[in-house]
């Protein structure tokens, strides 16, 4: 699915590339995408492009984006919670709770709603006793093996009653992030949660869709750097290196998941 909105946005931005012309630039310098990103000459016909691309990327496409993760949300509204507990009883984080307290502190919003509601196990051993399968299918999943370390932690809910039911749902005491749960498919989910066909089901998309999210990211990056730039006096010789700038936040908001 990555390579199919890839091609689908590359393919609209040299649609609207079509569009502007400059009679100074030719095929040699200005050869494809990569060279069309970088500054160009002063009064290039093309920045007009660059300044258009820019408002594609980060408005369409930025809709689009969101569309589909709220298409993915919507469905997830679909499922049912079947109940079985253990998203209270065996949540997982990737740091032991001293560590999730100081983030939370230093003002890690995910970390404050975790400490405020869950504990940690006494140790990895308490957390297998409790239920050894899901233990393993975290670990799995999370890539850890014997010799690495303890890279995954085990945390449970006290407010959780014997009947599977939370004892202080409908209170603000119950954080947001319990109320959103699975908040995304990348999450793990338990084998016999209600929500894990949900997860088989928008993984995969949801994986290139964060892909494409980083590409977008890159575009827009590289694109505001070319337009701030200083305009060089002489036309751009092409530069195969103006697309490295690594992504950073997507028009200024945080990603739905």
């Amino acid at each position: 699915m990555f390579r199919h909105l890839q091609s689908e946005l590359e393919s609209r931005l040299t649609a609207l590339h079509s569009q502007y012309q400059c009679e100074q630039c030719t095929p040699e310098t200005l050869s494809g995408l990569e060279q069309w990103l970088q500054p160009l000459h002063s009064g290039c016909g093309y920045t007009n492009w660059q300044r258009a691309a820019l408002n594609l990327v980060e408005n369409e496409i930025a809709a689009d984006i969101v569309n589909r993760l709220n298409a993915i949300e919507a469905y997830k509204n679909t499922f049912n919670c079947h109940m079985c507990g253990m998203c209270c009883r065996m949540a997982s984080a990737d740091a032991p709770y001293d560590e999730l307290q100081t983030r939370a502190k230093a003002g890690d919003e995910f970390a404050r709603q975790f400490t405020s509601i869950f504990l940690p196990y006494a140790s990895r051993e308490a957390a297998i006793k409790v239920a050894p399968d899901v233990v393993k299918a975290v670990l799995t999943e999370a890539g850890e093996k014997e010799n690495d370390g303890e890279r995954v932690y085990f945390y449970h809910c006290p407010y959780l009653g014997e009947d599977n039911r939370c004892s202080v749902y409908g209170t603000d005491k119950r954080p947001s992030i319990c109320q959103s749960y699975p908040e995304t498919p990348l999450s793990f989910v338990y084998e016999k949660c209600a929500w894990k066909p949900w997860k088989d089901e928008t993984h995969q998309d949801t994986l290139a869709i964060h892909a494409m999210l980083a590409l977008c990211n890159q575009y827009a990056d590289t694109l505001r750097a070319s337009l701030l730039a200083p305009e060089p006096a002489e036309i751009a010789e092409p530069d195969s290196s103006v697309c490295s700038t690594g992504p950073a936040s997507f028009v200024g908001q945080e990603p739905l998941f």
